[in-house]
């Protein structure tokens, strides 16, 4: 898949809805044929296709038409249509697995109203352990040696939000959350790395004042990512700003004694002079002017052009959301790029890409818990 298909929101592609159509089609059936066969003529299985079809339409309603108008109506509409489809599918998958089990010991492991009963049971479970863990927020913790730090400072700590994703269907409560564990880390520097938007942001006072109770001495810096582009990229700035975030569009600063960079969301894509991408030549100017100095590196997408490995010393990233869904293939393990989790890279150079604290489509996380991330730079 190449770059381009992100350039909107799958659920704006047409083609998403068909193929997403055709597949939960083609289950509920599944499902319909299995009910019947353990109540033979029964009312049941109707009732499931009925329910299908609705809650179905529920998600669409909510995400490709404008028919409700109320952002509450919408935002609870989108999450009940989004975990049935996912009660769907988890359930499916669970019928399939003691399906194989079941041929594989060559009898039938239970009776087939025991198979719907146990699957219908670990899907809820399932969802209901995501939703949790998707409102958990965690706090991961990494020390860096380095030579690079100012005369006189021991320790810089710098705190990574990403992928917040704050719009229509995310609420204060979780944010307030995340802002908590932000405030509880006593960070010198905070850096946003993308989406913080996903819709628009207009009247969002109470948001702005509570980012703006976050007081780092060397103040928070951020980048754009894919999300804030969707809908209107001038109110997400507008909301950044007035926020108290320093928004750096393909720029350095000098913070804390060391040196952030931070680069649009596709400025890998875009061909600068000399044959380089407009990231490159902003990485490689830096580079050049400050030989010394710690450089952090703030980039959405965990990309790294080969030409720049040696010019950063760290790199953080998000985008990913860490699968999100597992074990569901999900978008986001097919994005350009690096996966989750910390990395050396060649040359001295290192990339940290977080899950985010955010989530996109249903509220539920599994695998991939939501996060902030603590950096210390240590003098070694």
């Amino acid at each position: 898949m190449n770059d381009r298909v992100y350039s909107r929101r799958f659920s704006e592609h047409p083609a998403f809805w068909v193929v997403c159509a055709a597949i939960v089609t083609v289950i509920c059936i599944y499902i319909f044929f299995k009910i019947n066969e353990a109540q033979p003529g029964g009312t049941a299985g109707v009732i499931w296709l009925m329910s299908c079809g609705a809650m179905t339409g529920l998600s669409y309603l909510a995400r490709r038409t404008k028919r409700l108008h109320h952002a509450q109506l919408r935002r609870w509409t989108d999450r009940a249509g989004s975990l049935w489809l996912l009660f769907v599918l988890y359930s499916f998958f669970a019928l399939l697995v003691l399906e194989l089990a079941g041929l594989i010991m060559g009898r039938e492991i239970m009776p087939v109203w025991a198979e719907l009963a146990a699957a219908f049971a670990l899907s809820a479970g399932l969802i209901a352990l995501g939703v949790k863990q998707a409102h958990t927020i965690q706090t991961t913790k990494i020390t860096i040696e380095t030579e690079k730090l100012p005369p006189g400072e021991e320790r810089l700590r710098i705190v990574q939000l990403t992928d917040l994703h704050l719009g229509p269907y995310t609420g204060v409560a979780l944010l307030a959350q995340i802002l908590r564990r932000v405030r509880e880390a006593e960070p010198d520097m905070v850096v946003v790395t993308g989406d913080v938007a996903d819709g628009r942001l207009e009247g969002r006072g109470r948001e702005i004042a509570m980012f703006r109770r976050i007081r780092p001495r060397y103040g928070v810096y951020a980048v754009t990512g894919n999300h804030d582009y969707y809908d209107d990229i001038d109110r997400a700035l507008d909301f950044m700003r007035r926020a108290g975030m320093r928004v750096l569009s393909t720029e350095a600063v000098c913070a804390g004694g060391i040196v952030v960079v931070g680069v649009d969301d596709r400025d890998h894509l875009r061909e600068d002079k000399w044959g380089l991408s407009r990231s490159e030549t902003v990485i490689v100017n830096t580079r050049s002017r400050f030989r010394d100095k710690f450089m952090l590196l703030l980039r959405h997408r965990p990309v790294v052009e080969i030409g720049t490995q040696g010019m950063f010393d760290l790199q953080l990233s998000g985008h990913t959301h860490g699968g999100q869904l597992f074990p569901l293939l999900s978008s986001r393990l097919f994005f350009r790029g690096h996966s989750r989790g910390f990395k050396k890279l060649q040359k001295g150079s290192m990339l940290y890409t977080s899950n985010g604290a955010g989530y996109v489509g249903p509220p539920v996380r599994l695998m991939a818990p939501p996060e902030i991330v603590v950096i210390d730079l240590v003098r070694r």
